[in-house]
């Protein structure tokens, strides 16, 4: 890698995508770190006008997209065409802008295991053609696998390089911790909270049954770089190949918080699919790249980098 241009930057990922890069390669590599603030990628003139000018300066070989509106919760389900929109937008102008101006540079898009049809068996990549994903994240996840046919359908055409990784629930430090966000946030910034101001209980959502897979955000980083560099193939899962339940992680969150309380569960809040895990399996024997940080030890870090920014760190 020597120029790598990341979209999405501003977000979890992309933040700590851009330092674990900038860290591994150092003075050899620039990073063009894009987020919304300078250009927007749903929006065709802005798009091209930035990639237009972005090109005269800066020999491209890298390019790694996260940019894509979504959020936490319930708001998949009350926001489907805002999602579609928003993200078929991104999806087609930045592979427009690929061909156009940095038709050298490797595409490495990322996508989600949400697009995988609702079942409790490892998902290999051959599921994500031929499958439908749970009805309530539908919008989204069709506009993960258009980026993919798009992807594959402007390299085979126009002799482009690319190839996508597919994330679990990723966490760590950067995440968000305000109760609507994703499960290990939610739950850390809970536990925390609540171990700090002597709150009584806790609430988790479900019955703390429903298990998903979750990929330490260092890691997922790792992972999405050494795809980038070695990885031929049109897709791979990126992940710990684990499930764990939510209760197992409510009780480590509970455990590194120092929260001598009652943990209640509430079964009437939205929790999405009973099961959801990746097979790894491609990731692994062919790339030889597995996720070096245990779910453990990924929770203790997590929440004692949140409470280091709460007491200003």
């Amino acid at each position: 890698m020597r120029n790598v241009i990341v979209t999405g930057a501003t977000g979890f990922v992309g933040k700590t995508l851009v330092e674990t890069i900038r860290q591994r390669f150092g003075a050899d590599c620039e990073v063009i770190a894009l987020g919304s603030n300078q250009a927007d990628l749903s929006k065709k003139d802005e798009t091209f006008e930035w990639f237009e000018r972005t090109q005269w300066t800066f020999d491209c070989d890298h390019i790694i997209h996260l940019a894509a509106l979504y959020k936490a919760g319930d708001w998949p389900v009350k926001h489907q065409a805002t999602q579609f929109y928003v993200n078929m937008s991104i999806n087609v102008n930045l592979l427009e802008a690929w061909r156009r101006f940095f038709p050298k540079a490797k595409m490495t898009s990322i996508l989600s295991y949400c697009m995988y049809p609702s079942h409790s068996e490892p998902h290999p990549e051959t599921e994500v053609y031929g499958t439908e994903p749970e009805d309530y994240l539908f919008a989204y996840a069709f506009t993960k696998k258009a980026m993919l046919i798009g992807q594959r359908a402007y390299a085979r055409e126009h002799g482009l390089a690319a190839t996508s990784v597919i994330l679990p629930t990723v966490f760590g430090p950067g995440d968000s911790f305000a109760e609507n966000s994703h499960v290990v946030g939610a739950l850390i910034g809970k536990f925390v909270r609540a171990a700090r101001v002597g709150l009584p209980t806790v609430e988790v959502w479900g019955d703390g049954t429903q298990e998903r897979e979750f990929l330490y955000v260092g890691d997922a980083a790792d992972g999405i770089i050494a795809a980038a560099l070695h990885s031929n193939h049109d897709v791979l899962n990126l992940g710990t190949g684990a499930a764990y339940s939510v209760g197992h992680i409510a009780h480590q969150i509970q455990k590194a918080a120092g929260f001598a309380g009652e943990m209640t569960f509430n079964m009437n809040r939205f929790v999405g699919v009973k099961r959801r895990v990746l097979d790894v399996s491609k990731m692994r024997d062919e790339l030889g790249w597995v996720a070096p940080t245990s779910i453990d030890d990924g929770l203790t870090k997590t929440v004692r980098w949140h409470e280091a920014q709460l007491d200003g760190a």
